[in-house]
């Protein structure tokens, strides 16, 4: 039997316990010998099962109905032989209405109550559900004989309030209890919540203690604690709050003896404080979700709007650098000739080739980028992967000595050509290679390491080919400490960075160019041979001639 299985079937007990316990508890000022009480509880749990499962509850909330029964009330003890149909036809009634009821509302309601439309359809729904099956239910009692048909609409009443009563206070704590965070130790939480209940208690004692009077006019000094909670936590704290209250008044009306008579007024005054504070709960986390969402979409377009000013930025300074280095290649041409010219030593004139070449480079970078920025694209010729990579051995030099780590390349012989523009997908790729070598830090005394390269000290830029057909998958691998889970989360995210002089653009940058070509970047860490830590980004380029889905252009 799989885990998934497993636990379906250890519902079933936990349900069938949960139910006996709660109406074990909440029997009492019943109204005859059937489970018509001032607070129902196991109506709470009944609806948030259903409203999870849907019809399939409803062989299970009967299951419960019957047990709690037989061993709470002794029904085949207390009724006549001739009657004994009426509790298993009631709560298959019941059973029944609850399972379609929870069908309607779950498919209507998002089950994490996330919504205030969500808890005003739940306690609107469950209301108009539980008249219908109320009528029912007690109809076929006083069919039965336990009622007189004059007391039908009071015996109604006293069960409608109950029922919804227990839908109020304990299906949220059903339906949202599977998404509350796990509660955590502190002790400025601790004193709150003490202090929260010591005023609830307070409030009780003043309704209920030595001090009350026989009207129970200060009953709404309950509203007070139960409002500063759903104020403070939102609905999880609402929830919480309504279970707290109705369960000290259901002890302090136990404990002061109040008369059954005087129930159907504490009933209402009851469902009034469920509902007022479930309400004013979901209000509150309604409003701090769209805050939470208004922040989110003030961060949004302040990184759009820096990403504009950057790229305006990028495009003027590219402008303004075209000159000097244009001059700049000028004069290291000019310096080159004369150097052949008047027969200068060798290594003058190896270094004069590579300050040219270095310059033109620059050159070409400038020149694509400011083509990119201002028309949002760049060339697409043949570009063999295996040169590609070579280029980028040869330019990470430099890094690779500044930082002591070893850079390596692992290509596939057989990859076709990709389509892309050179100087940009080495940017990208010596983007990545930077990352990772920043992120394994620099030698001894933080500079270059005189030694040879240790086995952890390893960048691998590498090329092969792509699970999707038509692409090329090329990337860095190297044996850093990985991914932090706060950094994975806003890995590609412009403006985010944990170097303390990073601008959080590079990665962001890599992305761009890499959607640009028709591919993806994707990372993720722990990848290296097997062993702890270690990071991998791959990103994907269509081959020469492919679309940007990888068929044929």
């Amino acid at each position: 039997m799989s885990q998934i299985a497993r636990r379906k079937w250890m519902l079933v007990p936990a349900y069938l316990a949960a139910h006996l316990f709660l109406d074990w508890i909440s029997f009492i000022h019943a109204v005859s010998s059937i489970n018509i009480t001032p607070w129902n509880p196991p109506a709470g749990l009944m609806m948030g099962v259903s409203v999870l499962f849907g019809v399939r509850a409803v062989p299970l909330v009967w299951l419960a109905l019957t047990a709690a029964d037989l061993v709470v009330r002794d029904l085949p003890i207390t009724l006549m032989p001739m009657t004994l149909w009426a509790p298993f036809l009631a709560n298959g009634v019941v059973a029944a209405g609850y399972g379609i009821a929870g069908w309607l509302l779950g498919r209507a309601i998002d089950p994490g109550l996330s919504r205030l439309r969500d808890i005003v359809l739940l306690l609107g729904g469950s209301a108009a559900a539980v008249l219908g099956i109320g009528l029912c239910f007690i109809a076929i009692h006083t069919a039965a004989g336990l009622f007189e048909w004059t007391n039908f609409p009071e015996v109604l009443l006293r069960y409608w309030t109950g029922e919804v009563i227990g839908i109020a206070v304990l299906t949220p704590l059903v339906l949202i209890g599977r998404r509350m965070p796990a509660l955590r130790w502190s002790w400025s939480g601790a004193a709150e919540t003490l202090a929260q209940g010591t005023l609830i208690g307070f409030t009780l004692w003043l309704d209920f203690g030595p001090l009350a009077s026989s009207q129970y006019e200060h009953f709404y000094l309950l509203f007070l604690p139960a409002i500063g909670i759903a104020v403070r936590h939102g609905l999880a704290g609402a929830v919480v709050a309504s279970v707290a209250t109705q369960a000290g008044l259901i002890a302090a009306i136990q404990a002061t003896g109040v008369d059954t008579d005087r129930m159907a007024h504490f009933q209402l005054l009851m469902l009034t404080l469920a509902v007022t504070i479930l309400l004013l709960g979901a209000v509150v986390s309604e409003r701090r979700r769209a805050e939470d969402r208004l922040r989110v979409r003030q961060s949004d377009l302040a990184h759009a709007s820096r990403l504009i000013e950057a790229g305006e930025m990028t495009a003027a300074l590219a402008h303004e650098l075209n000159q000097p280095l244009a001059a700049t290649m000028g004069y290291a041409r000019a310096a080159r000739k004369v150097a052949r010219i008047e027969g200068a030593s060798p290594r003058l004139t190896e270094i004069l080739d590579k300050t040219v070449t270095q310059a033109e480079r620059a050159d070409r970078v400038i020149r694509s980028l400011r083509d990119f920025v201002r028309k949002g694209a760049s060339d697409r010729t043949p570009l063999p992967v295996a040169t590609l990579i070579a280029d980028c051995l040869t330019l990470a030099g430099p890094l690779a000595s500044r930082h002591a780590v070893e850079i390596v390349a692992e290509v596939d012989p057989a990859l076709p050509a990709i389509g892309g523009d050179a100087v940009q997908l080495q940017q990208a790729i010596l983007n990545l290679v930077r990352n990772a070598a920043e992120a394994m830090g620099d030698g001894p005394d933080g500079g270059p390491s005189t030694q040879a390269y240790p086995a952890r000290r390893r960048i691998v830029i590498f090329a092969s080919p792509a699970a999707q057909p038509g692409f090329v998958a090329i990337g860095v691998r190297d044996t850093g400490p990985g991914l932090a889970e706060v950094v994975e989360r806003n890995l590609f995210a412009p403006f985010v960075t944990t170097k303390p002089t990073g601008m959080g653009l590079g990665l962001s940058i890599v992305r761009t160019i890499v959607e640009n070509h028709g591919g993806t970047l994707t990372a993720r860490s722990g990848a290296y041979g097997g062993s702890i830590g270690g990071t991998v980004f791959q990103f994907t380029i269509p081959a020469h001639g492919a679309g940007k889905d990888g068929e044929p252009a």
